[in-house]
């Protein structure tokens, strides 16, 4: 399975415990997120309505991931 840099934005990063980043084997986007919540219990409420990016394009659907593919975990952000 590839290895693969997660980036954590908003309550993403509360959810972890305030890590920024790190990295985890997985062989798609699916797979990551069950990887994510089996670290990070939290982190399943989040993901619920987050959306994924993988390099720097959003990720609708499952995707397939490379070695050092950089996968960034985004949730909804509100504001006025």
């Amino acid at each position: 399975m590839p290895a693969v840099q997660v980036l954590y934005f908003a309550r993403a990063r509360e959810a972890t415990g305030g890590v920024t980043e790190e990295t985890l084997d997985a062989a798609d986007t699916e797979a990551l997120k069950s990887a994510l919540v089996e670290r990070h219990p939290a982190l399943a409420s989040v993901l619920e309505t987050a959306v994924l990016a993988v390099n720097q394009e959003y990720a609708t659907a499952r995707v397939e991931l490379r070695e050092r593919d950089e996968v960034a975990i985004i949730p909804p952000i509100s504001g006025g």
